[in-house]
């Protein structure tokens, strides 16, 4: 089973590392095309409509992309306060729980993403005159890789009951913040220089 969890864990780091290079290239197109829109609206004064679309489109893949890459690094928003002085396993397993309830989550707005390609899959777009389905088609496949990440997260948590080993990088980071939350994580002290020798003069007599 630890091999399962150790797979698993590559999987997870495989995705990120995927999605992140994905992410990359879009932010790369995104401000192109942005940069592109300034510089022909404002210098060149002849606007164009699909430098603004492009960008719109493009920013859609981002954000949902972006958004699979924060869960794989446990960046998404949480409320510590309230379970900061539970122990860790208690703590443990309303993560566990809140997990569970996100995938099954996911999964319904996942399910209605896919239903809803079927019914832009007569337009276009105005401008560049694509198919809609393909800008719209950010929203299934950014939901699917999240509830990829959080199952793989799930995984490992449920078979670490049976191995006693985490692997998720997620987990070692949530222990870690609550234990600067209470105060237990003392930040190491700055380095001193050592104190500068006094040299005496002897005064002539």
């Amino acid at each position: 089973m630890v091999q399962v969890q150790f797979y698993l864990a590559e999987i997870g780091r495989w995705i990120e590392n995927i999605l992140t290079a994905i992410c990359t290239l879009l932010l790369c197109f995104l401000v192109i095309s942005v940069f592109t829109e300034v510089m022909i609206r404002y210098v060149i004064h002849a606007p164009s409509a699909w430098t603004e679309e492009v960008a719109q489109f493009i920013l859609v893949w981002f954000g949902l992309l972006a958004a699979a890459v924060a869960a794989r690094r446990g960046m998404h928003f949480a409320i510590r306060f309230g379970v900061m002085y539970f122990n860790a396993r208690i703590r443990w397993i309303i993560r566990q729980a809140c997990n569970g309830a996100v995938i099954l989550l996911l999964a319904v707005i996942l399910k209605q993403a896919i239903a809803y390609l079927d019914i832009v899959g007569n337009q276009h777009s105005m401008a560049t005159e694509i198919n809609m389905r393909i800008p719209y088609g950010g929203i299934p496949v950014g939901i699917g890789m999240i509830m990829v990440i959080y199952i793989l997260e799930f995984a490992d948590a449920v078979l670490s009951i049976r191995t006693g080993r985490v692997f998720s990088a997620v987990e070692e980071r949530e222990e870690k913040v609550y234990r600067e939350l209470r105060g237990e994580v003392v930040p190491p002290a700055p380095e001193t220089l050592p104190p500068t020798p006094v040299t005496t003069i002897s005064q002539p007599h």
